[in-house]
């Protein structure tokens, strides 16, 4: 029988999965083999360039504060003599492989998004499809979508999280395949649309940051509101199908269906931060002679 040889990359260390360190390693010979669409020839040997993604993917889970690392340890290969094709290269499996490490790290979507930035899309695309087709590859056999939004929402670009989302659509639909993950995954490409528009691009960060602020604390507000006002009606979550009430809640207010369950699950608590929504749909109810009100410091 014949033997299949796998030859280990950097990424190796952060998982097991022999078939992406094998795309990782053939995409690091086409480079050498100037087979891959790229400006330059890499001379280093792929042994070599896997180890600097090795050692660099170690730095960057220890530190903790991402403010100009990338920049720094970028500017250390070049002053290394490291061309900038290899430069790319080694910055591309270093996104693949922080985007699929099991270690976490706070600063790692920072980092992502930083290498990123820099990346020249001429070598980075060459990458992408490994990382499409491990995450359809996982959640296909898994119907793991836990691990998914975990990946997923290390990318921060929400443009290319929402891509990345919508592909797995796609996978899902030519299989035609019907389940709860195909759901899940249409909930959180609507709730990042909210986020994008809500997030314009000619506002400063502050700006951006207030406005989500806002509307995350009017995200909660609203289902409390509504899940009380069917409470009103006779429609207790205590004594019916919590899904429905969520899925209506979620159809009228245009958020994720999934994120609302899981708040109802856990049970919501008012504070502060939602104190402006609070006063203003209290005011609501009280100018149409409803007999609710919403509290700060209360479950619900």
């Amino acid at each position: 029988m014949k033997k299949h040889h796998t030859t280990k990359t950097g990424i190796s260390n952060y998982t097991d999965n022999n078939e992406l360190n094998s795309r990782i390693y053939q995409i690091l010979q086409s480079f050498q083999n100037c087979q891959a669409h790229c400006h330059e020839k890499v001379k280093r040997k792929s042994n070599e360039i896997s180890n600097r993604v090795q050692e660099i993917c170690e730095e960057l889970q220890a530190e903790k504060h991402h403010k100009q690392t990338v920049l720094k340890i970028w500017g250390n290969l070049r002053k290394e003599k490291f061309l900038p094709c290899e430069t790319n290269v080694i910055f591309s499996c270093v996104y693949i492989t922080l985007l699929f490490s099991e270690k976490e790290n706070a600063s790692v979507k920072f980092f992502l998004n930083d290498i990123k930035q820099r990346l020249d899309n001429d070598y980075f695309v060459v990458f992408e499809p490994i990382i499409t087709g491990h995450l359809t590859h996982i959640i296909t056999t898994n119907n793991n979508f836990d691990f998914l939004k975990k990946v997923a929402d290390k990318i921060s670009n929400l443009n290319e999280r929402k891509l990345l989302y919508i592909k797995c659509i796609a996978y899902y639909k030519e299989k035609q395949h019907d389940g709860n993950i195909l759901l899940q995954m249409t909930d959180e490409v609507d709730s990042i649309n909210q986020e994008i528009e809500l997030s314009p691009i000619e506002k400063s960060e502050c700006d951006i940051a207030e406005t989500n602020n806002i509307a995350i604390a009017c995200t909660k507000v609203r289902a409390i509101a509504l899940s009380e006002f069917l409470k009103e009606m006779g429609i207790d979550r205590g004594l019916h199908d919590l899904t429905k009430i969520c899925k209506f809640i979620a159809f009228v207010t245009g958020n994720s269906n999934r994120r609302i369950y899981d708040d109802f699950q856990k049970g919501v608590v008012l504070s502060e931060f939602h104190s402006k929504p609070i006063r203003e749909i209290n005011k609501i109810f009280d100018d149409l002679k409803i007999s609710i009100s919403i509290k700060m410091n209360e479950l619900y």
